[in-house]
């Protein structure tokens, strides 16, 4: 059974926040967006779609995406020349650290300077429900992904993510409902606002960002790279430059907290290509020889 694959842009139409480690009183977000966010994202519109007048059930919707889609990570994207989009994609450089780099433009740009084009911040703090007043100690700021690139010309240019869709080739007719969502909510504190994204297109593709070459005919894709763009699971036959973190979370379709994982943070880069499988989870794993 083969897999087909589809490129979409998502537009960013309020500010997002991707939860990340914080550091002291600022809440960090992350500059992309991992695909077991937008596997959430998508379980629950699905489900609620299914089920309009009773509680929707979130734990068979979810098992299915997880059996006959893969998604990629989404990175945030401009448009050029009112035409194509390119992802922004990061990568680590021996003796510059993490950079990024525009699709199809491989000057670097430092990690920083990034940063100020893409984030903005805003004060938050709880609330003490006795008084309806700030609880002591509870200030902070928060990072978010704007949904305008913020440029020295002041140009009103918006914010894009870009990312790709794996279907398997069943009759479920699963790849049309996901298409036909034009709306998601996605990240912290969706409840107010943050984190909707409308989907400007979901056209087929024939490759993986601009130099990841991609097997669909495999039990689950793989791509070939020289540089992760996704968080990749640590194996002792995998070196990479880069960085590491340990990777946790709940998992409802499990029942509790999933298993913390130690893996590679996507950009962390190789000195030659090697192949990973797409995991059901979001996740790469380096592929064994021989796999089918």
């Amino acid at each position: 059974m083969t897999w087909e694959l589809y490129r979409w842009v998502w537009r960013l139409e309020s500010p997002l926040h991707i939860g990340a480690p914080p550091a002291g009183a600022l809440n960090r977000t992350r500059l992309y967006l991992p695909a077991r966010a937008l596997w959430g994202a998508l379980t629950a519109e699905i489900a609620c779609r299914h089920s309009p007048n009773q509680f929707p059930d979130y734990k068979s919707v979810g098992q299915s995406l997880q059996t006959n889609t893969r998604l990629s990570y989404l990175f945030p994207a401009e448009q050029v020349n009112g035409e194509e989009w390119r992802a922004w994609l990061p990568r680590y450089k021996q003796g510059a650290g993490l950079v990024w780099e525009w699709e199809g433009d491989h000057e670097p740009r430092e990690d920083r300077l990034f940063r100020t084009r893409l984030l903005i911040t805003r004060p938050g703090t709880a609330i003490e429900p006795q008084s309806s007043t700030a609880a002591e100690g509870t200030l902070r700021e928060f990072e978010l992904i704007s949904p305008h690139w913020r440029d020295a010309d002041s140009a009103f240019r918006p914010v894009d993510m870009v990312g790709y869709l794996f279907c398997r080739d069943t009759n479920t007719g699963l790849r049309q409902e996901i298409c036909q969502i034009e709306e998601l909510f996605i990240g912290g504190d969706t409840r107010y606002g943050l984190g909707r994204l409308t989907r400007i297109t979901c056209d087929r593709a024939s490759q993986f960002f601009d130099s990841g070459q991609v097997d669909l005919q495999a039990s689950s894709p793989v791509v070939t790279t020289r540089r992760l763009l996704a968080h990749a699971v640590v194996a002792p036959n995998l070196s990479l430059l880069g960085a590491m973190e340990c990777l946790a979370g709940w998992d409802m379709i499990q029942g509790g907290l999933k298993r913390a994982e130690l893996v590679w943070v996507p950009g962390s880069s190789l000195g030659q290509d090697q192949e990973f499988d797409l995991r059901e989870d979001g996740l790469w794993s380096i592929r064994v020889t021989g796999a089918a």
